[in-house]
């Protein structure tokens, strides 16, 4: 049974993928701060359906922590390390840059050096797509990504250039996985989904920042990235990026749209003023991932956002109107 090193296990991808692979016979240790980038509340309330599975073990501690993430390294062979801890978030980023440099950047290089020094020969780390800032779409894995338009993605980009220094000088096996719009139960509260959704159910106002039709997002179904995470776990590259989307970028207006059928009632818009840093699209070609991953695409946005209000339905109250 492989033993899987998750960061930022308690987010929306991370808790995700830690029930994902705990019902895939993996064990599991989950690294999580706990921050109040968003609710710890609703950190520990996504974990909550794994926390006593005797596969998994939670560590609350600070990435930036070295000596105390050592000694995870000294007391367990990890067989890969999946990277999916961040500071998040375009507009944020502009206020704090500094913060997202140390959580960022520095925590991800702390992290490739403890791999090299502990013989951890799986790196998965976590970008983004919007470290392709106002490159031509369909955005492809081979162009230039030196234009990022914000301090996150430049983190973030930061952060694939010392993925392959180590790659390249230690012989450390690297996948970096530049997520387009995953969506699926658990997404975060701040996000585009989850506020509609709450909208359309209890009429609160939807700050719209962006037009409705000349802005799109490549919107995708979390549980086929984590799909190819797994490959990747079995299957190590040397070092190899890809991006995960779904190829098929959705404008706002479609997902107010598809929303508004699914709840069955209308969307609160308000208009805003747009925010610095936004992308007007995001288009993934992902073509290399079909190809060495077998990655599957094309899920339809209707089933994954009545999966998402189905399930947030069925939440605690605290959790659906926002008491947190």
């Amino acid at each position: 049974m492989k033993t899987i090193l998750v960061t930022g296990c308690a987010g929306f991808i991370g808790s995700n993928f830690c029930e994902y692979l705990l019902n895939n016979n993996y064990k599991v240790i989950g690294i999580d701060n706990f921050n109040d980038y968003y609710s710890p509340k609703i950190k520990r309330y996504n974990i909550k359906d794994f926390i006593e599975n005797p596969n998994f073990y939670l560590i609350e501690e600070d990435l930036l922590n070295y000596s105390k993430i050592e000694e995870v390294f000294k007391n367990v062979k990890i067989d890969t390390l999946v990277h999916l801890a961040a500071y998040a978030g375009v507009t944020f980023s502009f206020e704090k840059p500094l913060l997202y440099v140390k959580n960022n950047v520095e925590v991800t290089t702390n992290l490739l050096d403890l791999c090299t020094r502990y013989k951890v020969n799986n790196f998965i780390f976590s970008s983004t797509s919007s470290i392709y800032g106002d490159s031509p779409s369909p955005f492809r894995e081979d162009m230039a990504t030196d234009f990022p338009l914000a301090p996150y993605p430049a983190t973030k980009k930061a952060c694939e250039v010392m993925a392959s220094v180590y790659s390249k000088n230690f012989g450390l096996n690297v996948t970096i996985f530049r997520f387009f719009n995953p969506l699926d139960i658990r997404i975060r509260p701040d996000l585009a989904l989850t506020k509609l959704i709450k909208s359309a159910l209890y009429n609160e106002e939807f700050p719209q920042y962006q037009d409705l039709n000349s802005t799109g997002r490549d919107y995708c179904y979390l549980q086929n990235l984590l799909e190819s995470m797994e490959y990747v776990i079995q299957n190590p590259f040397k070092y190899e990026i890809f991006n995960l989307g779904n190829s098929a970028p959705v404008t706002l207006g479609k997902l107010v749209e598809t929303v508004e059928k699914v709840v069955g009632n209308k969307v609160n818009l308000i208009r805003m003023p747009e925010r610095r840093g936004e992308m007007t699209l995001t288009f993934a070609d992902v073509s290399k991932a079909e190809k060495l991953l077998s990655y599957k695409s094309k899920t339809p946005l209707e089933f994954i956002v009545e999966k998402y209000y189905n399930w947030f339905l069925n939440q605690e109250e605290w959790y659906k109107k926002g008491n947190y």
